[in-house]
């Protein structure tokens, strides 16, 4: 198919699954995932793309640094200000406790130290630009539990950025194309904190920018990302599938539970923040589309870690609209 007619094609999937996503009041992240796994279905992919894949691998990784950009400007350094101590605590309990869950499953499971520690790493993060979304829909960011689990989300991110760099380098895994891409990931979401804090998402050019970048660039990531899933390899090895969906699960609520003796947060609101912390999203995605990429994982474990990205970010809004609904007060 002609190049141009491949670009507007893939685009226009990707709108009509985000004008679903808003009508059905589902995050736009889980739209996009969607879009993704469709374009990649072999038949579509074959009528679609080719002999446009690398090109649209390119664009890809652009995106990748435009939704990184992003991902950084919907963060606030206020909402960890305001809850420091909180959202530190959450942040390394949610996370150390899904890493070092993963990392020891799959080492017991008879994966090497790099692959165990990639599957780890990817567990620990969370999805904080789909929070955001979710908790401004239900007009919740600004209280006390929503700037926490902001807040950790935003520490939960870089850790797991850093953590992912130093783990390559540790194992002396050299893939230029991939840690410049990494390198670029990092730069790009620390310049959407700064833009964010010095100029803000208010001003005209921002906003207008914002919107171009979700329209026309950010979907070929997530298309990038669908064309190197493979449906086929879920049946492979199914139990896979379970194993990584359910310790990354347990490993978030666990973590953030074993805050309590240290946090002013009850019960409830941990139970609450636990699920804002195991969804997922656009920094688990890239990490491990970058791992499988440079061949540090299996087509099973990434297609595995796409699934489970796509359901832990499914859940989130389900459980926090019902939760809210039982008890209005909970986030307060």
């Amino acid at each position: 198919m002609n190049l141009i007619v491949t670009i507007i094609v893939v685009l226009l999937i990707s709108c009509l699954f985000t004008l679903l996503a808003k009508k059905l009041k589902i995050s736009t992240v889980v739209a996009l995932i969607f879009s993704g796994l469709i374009v990649g279905f072999p038949f579509i992919k074959k009528v679609i793309v080719e002999p446009n894949t690398q090109f649209i691998f390119g664009l890809g990784d652009i995106a990748l640094l435009c939704l990184m950009f992003l991902a950084g400007l919907e963060s606030s350094w206020r909402a960890i200000y305001s809850e420091r101590k909180d959202a530190v605590l959450i942040a390394i309990f949610a996370a150390l406790v899904p890493f070092l869950l993963g990392f020891i499953i799959f080492m017991m499971m008879g994966f090497s130290l790099l692959v165990s520690s990639i599957i780890g790493i990817c567990m620990s993060i969370t999805a904080e630009a789909t929070k955001a979304r979710v908790l401004l829909e239900l007009k919740k960011l600004r209280t006390k539990v929503g700037a926490a689990m902001m807040g950790a989300g935003i520490i939960d991110d870089i850790l797991g950025l850093f953590l992912f760099i130093f783990i390559t380098y540790l194992f002396k895994v050299a893939y230029l194309k991939e840690d410049i891409l990494i390198t670029g990931a990092i730069i790009s979401f620390f310049i959407g904190i700064l833009v964010q804090k010095n100029i803000g998402r208010k001003n005209p050019i921002i906003k207008f920018t914002e919107k171009s970048l979700l329209l026309v660039i950010v979907p070929f990531f997530f298309i990038s990302m669908g064309l190197h899933f493979d449906l086929n390899s879920l049946f492979i090895n199914p139990y896979l599938l379970v194993i990584i969906i359910a310790v990354a699960i347990i490993g978030k609520i666990m973590g953030t539970f074993l805050t309590k003796p240290f946090t002013k947060f009850s019960w409830k609101q941990l139970h609450l923040i636990g699920w804002g912390m195991n969804s997922r999203g656009a920094v688990e995605l890239a990490l491990a589309l970058i791992a499988f990429r440079g061949a540090l994982i299996s087509v099973e474990l990434y297609s595995s870690l796409v699934i489970m990205a796509l359901t832990t970010t499914l859940m989130f809004p389900f459980i926090i609209t019902k939760m809210i609904k039982k008890e209005p007060q909970l986030m307060n």
